[in-house]
């Protein structure tokens, strides 16, 4: 199994470099826009702490992997509508394969977008230590999950087409709850602790709040970040299992 999850992830991995246009795009976006805000912060007199580049980094470094969702989506989705898909369905190859397969061909780019992230952060005078190395790895299982609802929109979706709108809705979940444009501290009450069972405030915080309370600020996001990942994990063995029925 694993030996066919690796061959589908080399096929996927063609298929990326064969749409340089949408890899640039996915890797380039986040890159662009940090470097464009932080432009505009070094002219502003006073700063919000929460745009401060060492709380700001890890936001816009997960609002980077919602584009990695986008693409995992329209990959999966575009299957579809080819010959491909049908050739994976006659074949043993287990859809739990296939899709283990776009889990492994996304991880990379997420990996080298992230470590490429941080790089240019410290232009902008990101702290320079042991803090950076933990940043980078605390900010994986945010790269899981959002693989993970790149797959379950994948899977849902009949076309390429109908993956813009639904994966714009967790682009714009993770820009407001995540903390990416507004500190998660802003909001209050009930709804604080509403957004606070959501996963995309964790996906952030995971790494952002390292520079404050330490290495220990993986817990309890890390909790929340696997259960929804499992969660999501299930809802497509599900939906697979209820469609191979109907067939």
């Amino acid at each position: 199994m694993m030996k066919n999850c690796l061959v589908l992830s080399q096929r996927n991995i063609k298929e990326m470099l064969r749409e340089p246009l949408s890899l640039v795009f996915c890797l380039g976006f986040p890159l662009v826009m940090l470097l464009l805000m932080q432009l505009i912060f070094t002219n502003m007199e006073f700063v919000p702490e929460n745009f401060e580049i060492a709380n700001y980094a890890a936001g816009i470094c997960v609002f980077g992997y919602t584009f990695i969702c986008l693409f995992v989506a329209m990959q999966i989705s575009s299957d579809k509508n080819t010959s491909f898909i049908k050739r994976i369905n006659i074949s043993p190859i287990s859809k739990f394969t296939y899709y283990g397969s776009f889990f492994l061909s996304a991880l990379p780019m997420a990996l080298i977008q992230t470590v490429l992230f941080f790089l240019i952060a410290l232009i902008f005078k990101f702290p320079f230590g042991i803090n950076l190395l933990l940043s980078i790895i605390y900010l994986l299982p945010s790269a899981f999950f959002y693989i993970c609802i790149g797959i379950l929109i994948g899977c849902i979706c009949k076309n390429e087409k109908q993956t813009g709108p639904i994966t714009s809705i967790f682009i714009s979940l993770t820009g407001i709850f995540g903390g990416v444009f507004m500190p998660v501290s802003a909001f209050s009450g009930g709804f604080a602790t509403f957004i606070n069972l959501l996963p995309f405030g964790h996906s952030v915080l995971i790494a952002s709040e390292i520079h404050s309370v330490g290495a220990k600020c993986i817990y309890p996001h890390i909790l929340y970040l696997l259960f929804y990942t499992l969660l999501l994990i299930a809802t497509v063995a599900i939906i697979e299992k209820v469609g191979s029925k109907k067939k």
